[in-house]
């Protein structure tokens, strides 16, 4: 039997054709064109990614996420789910009215009852939610640049809205491919970025403890020079096909806009990957962070500090290639330091691509991944000195 959802019950916001027409028909003409990362939202809320929540959070639920990162039941909560929108917007619309959120005028991809209109304090929730009102901070940044009135409020929506993106499994579809290994105990790692060694390395822990590793690959953040996702999903089913042991990982799209909040997003990701049916979560250093902005662990203790998840945290401590080793190792399993030390991550190997630094990719990808990859790039880039990409394909987000 897997692992319940996050609150008991996995929430479905779809409904019957017949239902969808009422729920048009009660909205009218009133329609609100949402942004990419709105839409992501609405997805995650209506197949129950993001269960226990039925729509966008009211002003009580968002009060309470904010005060004590908590939902009004009791259950713990970071990371307010909200609806932006610009006052012009409202025309008139109260509590008790309905209205279509669209992806594009006439494209609706669901239905909100509306049940509260309030403002935010913009000081307050970045406070809460980032630990900062800093201005360098990419996630206060875009709160500042978001209207402060917000709708919440249930959602409905059409089971076709539900989008046939490349590996991507809704909740209840995930669990169910789960459910038919027979196979009890499943590890999550998420990641925005191509496979290094010091992933391998924890992928490895993984298989060690549990029956099934999913890699999450997150997705919808389009943010300038990250690698697109089906680059991302290509480097790994390299691996997958020619490494991985034979059915024991897998490819998940887990769509999540980009909200940079450390330890509260990392508990978040949890959230989603309980709903989908994992039992065990990796979360290393500096987990869904940005800058020197948390703590080097910190998204390890806020698991600590916040209990009502059942997910299990692997907290394991971040992979590094070791020259004197000359394997990958952490802090806890060889003694080096400094200059000794080669530290892994994907921003480096974007630059040395970007700059054409392939010989700096040793010890950070596998050598032949590397010589996929750079093939890869080489083929798509133009032979100028601005490193502009070709057309059709693209490499990174531009």
């Amino acid at each position: 039997m897997l692992i319940e959802p996050y609150g008991g019950a996995l929430v479905d916001r779809c409904t019957s054709d017949k239902e969808w027409t009422r729920h048009l028909n009660a909205a009218g003409d009133r329609e609100i064109l949402l942004k990419h990362e709105d839409q992501i939202n609405v997805i995650n809320i209506v197949t129950g990614s993001y269960s226990p929540l039925t729509g966008f959070m009211t002003e009580q639920e968002y009060g309470q996420v904010v005060a004590d990162s908590k939902l009004p039941s009791g259950l713990d909560w970071t990371i307010p789910i909200l609806l932006p929108v610009l006052t012009e917007t409202l025309d008139g619309l109260t509590p008790g009215a309905s209205v279509i959120l669209s992806k594009k005028q006439g494209h609706p991809l669901a239905v909100m009852e509306v049940e509260s209109i309030f403002e935010i304090d913009r000081e307050k929730h970045n406070l809460s939610v980032f630990g900062t009102d800093s201005t360098e901070h990419p996630g206060v940044q875009d709160c500042l640049r978001k209207s402060r009135v917000c709708l919440g409020g249930q959602l409905h929506a059409h089971p076709s809205v539900v989008p046939d993106f490349r590996y991507f499994y809704p909740p209840r579809e995930l669990r169910g491919k789960l459910e038919s290994t027979g196979q009890k105990t499943f590890t999550a790692f998420s990641t925005r970025n191509i496979c290094h060694v010091g992933h391998e390395y924890l992928h490895t822990i993984a298989l060690e403890i549990t029956d099934k590793v999913g890699i999450n690959v997150i997705t919808g953040a389009q943010v300038k020079g990250n690698f697109l996702p089906d680059v991302v999903f290509d480097t790994y089913e390299y691996l997958i096909d020619r490494y991985y042991p034979v059915d024991k990982v897998f490819l998940n799209n887990l769509r999540l806009p980009p909200i940079y909040a450390g330890p509260k997003e990392a508990f978040l990701q949890a959230i989603m990957l309980q709903n989908s049916g994992y039992t065990h979560f990796i979360v290393g250093r500096d987990h869904a962070g940005i800058g020197s902005f948390y703590p080097r662990y910190g998204a390890q203790q806020i698991f600590k500090e916040l209990d009502s998840l059942s997910i299990e945290i692997l907290p394991i401590s971040e992979p590094r290639y070791c020259k004197v080793c000359g394997k990958i190792t952490t802090e806890n399993s060889c003694r080096h330091t400094g200059a000794d030390i080669a530290a892994l991550n994907g921003r480096d190997v974007r630059r040395f691509l970007l700059e054409k630094r392939y010989a700096e990719l040793k010890n950070i990808l596998r050598e032949d991944l590397q010589k996929f990859l750079t093939g890869l790039f080489e083929e798509q880039v133009a032979d100028d000195s601005e490193l502009k990409l070709k057309e059709p394909r693209r490499i990174f987000y531009d």
